[in-house]
């Protein structure tokens, strides 16, 4: 999802966000479903870490932090640290829950600062009127 709209950084930091918490519902909802496989290993999105690179990386400029955050991929990957379960499946349910809840909390606020700032734009464009 690209909202970089009118090279606005906010919304291309913002759409980058929405699109990392969508994948780690997906990628959570995945470990979730194979809880019980023996030998699954849990897979996780690192996202504010790959975030800070960028913006560190653009220096200030907005142009090369939209830049960045269009070249920026978003990517699962697969938790080998974790200990695991005799079976070596290393999903622990408890801690995939809470980290879901706290994702869906980001991604209520994102979308919420997005819609906040499309409706300061509906009412520049309309003239304060509505």
């Amino acid at each position: 999802m690209t909202l970089d709209i009118f090279g606005d950084a906010t919304f291309a930091v913002l759409g980058k966000a929405l699109d990392a918490y969508s994948l780690r519902h997906r990628v959570s909802a995945n470990n979730l479903a194979n809880a019980a496989t023996p030998g699954f290993k849990r897979s996780y999105v690192s996202f504010e870490r790959e975030l800070g690179e960028v913006v560190r990386k653009s220096g200030g400029d907005r142009k090369k932090l939209v830049t960045g955050l269009r070249d920026m991929e978003l990517t699962a990957s697969l938790d080998e640290l974790t200990e695991s379960r005799e079976d070596g499946n290393n999903v622990d349910m408890e801690q995939e829950v809470a980290e879901m809840s706290k994702n869906n909390i980001r991604y209520a606020g994102a979308s919420s600062i997005v819609k906040k700032k499309l409706e300061m734009y509906r009412y520049v464009i309309s003239e304060g009127r509505r």
